[in-house]
């Protein structure tokens, strides 16, 4: 009985409780005394069954009372034949029956009832009695079997990604985390097949690695970048994206962006061609329609005239358009020249203006404008800066509703410059705005209205005025939108930021 006890130390509270058990024990001779043996059972944590050599229960303690569904007295004095009837042969039914007859200790372990719930079962035969001592471990079960089932569907959504997985750690061991996703321990695992660096990634690219991971790990950043590899079939092109996902390890997802890579550069060499061929041509009829229209040839009547009109119209749209796309080749390419001086912004955005007054009116829309009461002067490029303020007026006037205005103001805060552009039309849906600034693509136009244009504007201004050193913001509501270009300010007693 002694060492049966020893055997069952960790079901006690404390040491002190096992200590007081050990103790009435001792006080006891060969045949141990109900009252000392209930006071044991009492000190135990789990639920204690005590079952007479008939079979009868003969004693619970109080977790055992807490653990059954019907009241004690239904128990007491029954044979657990009667009760439970239907565990007689199961695998603890035959356990119990075991243990009895040749008077040893069994220990069962993860015992499912009928109604679900799972135990760790002890049994300690003595002469006189059966101790069954059952704890319930119902909860951690879930836990475990949920556990197997979310690693089981973690490797169904890890297989049918196209990208390959792998966990970097700062030493340079890697591993490949589709094969492993339950990894956790970098020094305790030892049944996972460790790799390096220099076997997964080019050894072109692994100084840049190394950083992009210093920064992942010890800044919390995200990181991405993009290298080549000459393979057997040609070069392919590759793309890492880290994130951090443990105290000194990331998360690198590794993708083959080869196909997108070979479509954009025939998207980028197409847009080329097309937009140098049809430069020259379009230069062209764009002059000799304005002679036409200024009489060079001859008076021409209304009706012709009129005609006219429609074509140099048109033939500006598709000019600008042209010019759109020859600025993203040269912004992609990196090949565009600005050519930087000291502006007034006020009188800049005050030119831009006027020279859309017309194109405004023909929306039905008026163009307000709130000169500053100070000198801001910012340094950039004018043609450029012009280009941007253009493109916001622009679309503000598409969607701003006929017989309404659009506000532009200028100002400064905290040696910042700034210029606003605000519209009272319907704003910009929320579905769309993670798209805004992408190429090629519009808003919904408004129902009264036929918008056009190639969807470059707002990427070409983001790009031009990041360029400058500023950044394009925007605030919108169904009342409308507010879009905002902020520029470093020219201090007054600063010198030429080309000097320096």
């Amino acid at each position: 009985m002694h060492e049966n006890l020893e055997k069952i130390k960790g079901f006690f509270k404390d040491e002190q409780s096992f200590f007081a058990a050990k103790q009435l024990l001792f006080e006891t001779d060969e045949k141990l005394p109900r009252i000392l043996l209930y006071r044991i059972i009492d000190s135990i944590r789990d639920a204690i069954f005590v079952i007479d050599k008939d079979w009868k229960y003969e004693y619970l303690n109080k977790k055992a009372k807490d653990s059954i569904q019907n009241q004690e007295k239904d128990y007491l004095g029954k044979t657990v034949w009667s009760i439970f009837p239907e565990i007689k042969t199961t695998k603890l039914g035959i356990a119990m029956q075991a243990a009895v007859k040749e008077k040893t200790f069994v220990r069962l372990d993860q015992f499912r009832y009928i109604d679900g719930r799972w135990f760790d079962i002890i049994l300690i035969s003595h002469q006189d009695y059966l101790i069954v001592i059952a704890n319930e471990i119902t909860r951690q079960k879930r836990v475990e079997v949920g556990y197997d089932n979310v690693i089981v569907k973690n490797r169904a959504i890890l297989t049918a990604i196209p990208d390959d997985l792998y966990l970097i750690h700062d030493s340079g061991l890697v591993i490949n985390y589709k094969e492993y996703p339950e990894f956790s321990d970098w020094s305790a695992n030892y049944h996972t097949e460790f790799l390096n660096l220099r076997e997964v990634f080019p050894e072109s690219i692994l100084d840049d690695l190394e950083k992009l991971m210093h920064d992942v790990v010890q800044k919390n950043k995200l990181a991405s970048m993009e290298y080549t590899v000459d393979e057997y079939d040609g070069e392919k092109f590759y793309e890492i994206r880290l994130t951090k996902s443990g105290e000194n390890e990331a998360l690198a997802i590794v993708r083959n962006i080869t196909i997108r890579k070979k479509a954009e550069i025939l998207k980028n060499e197409f847009i080329s061609l097309v937009s140098h061929e049809l430069r020259t041509p379009l230069t062209s009829i764009k002059g000799a329609i304005e002679l036409l229209i200024g009489g060079v040839a001859g008076e021409i009547n209304n009706q012709a005239k009129s005609l006219l009109n429609i074509c140099r119209k048109n033939t500006l749209r598709l000019v600008r358009f042209v010019s759109d796309l020859l600025d993203i080749e040269s912004l992609d390419s990196g090949n565009i020249n600005f050519t930087y001086q000291k502006h007034s912004l006020g009188d800049l955005v005050f030119t831009a203006v006027e020279g859309l007054k017309t194109f405004a009116g023909q929306f039905h829309v008026v163009l307000v404008y709130e000169k500053p009461t100070e000198e801001i002067n910012v340094f950039v490029d004018e043609d450029r800066l012009n280009h941007c303020v253009g493109n916001l007026i622009s679309n503000a006037v598409k969607y701003t509703p006929k017989y309404s205005s659009v506000i532009i103001s200028v100002g400064s805060k905290d040696n910042v410059a700034y210029l606003l552009v605000k519209d009272f039309g319907p704003g910009i849906d929320q579905e769309f705005q993670p798209r805004l600034f992408h190429r090629f693509v519009q808003g919904q136009p408004p129902k009264d209205k036929l918008v056009g244009g190639s969807g470059l504007g707002l990427a070409i201004t983001k790009a031009f005025v990041e360029a400058m050193l500023g950044k394009v913001t925007y605030d919108t509501s169904e009342h409308g939108s507010t879009f905002k270009i902020e520029l470093p300010m020219v201090k007054e007693n600063s010198r030429n930021l080309a000097e320096q």
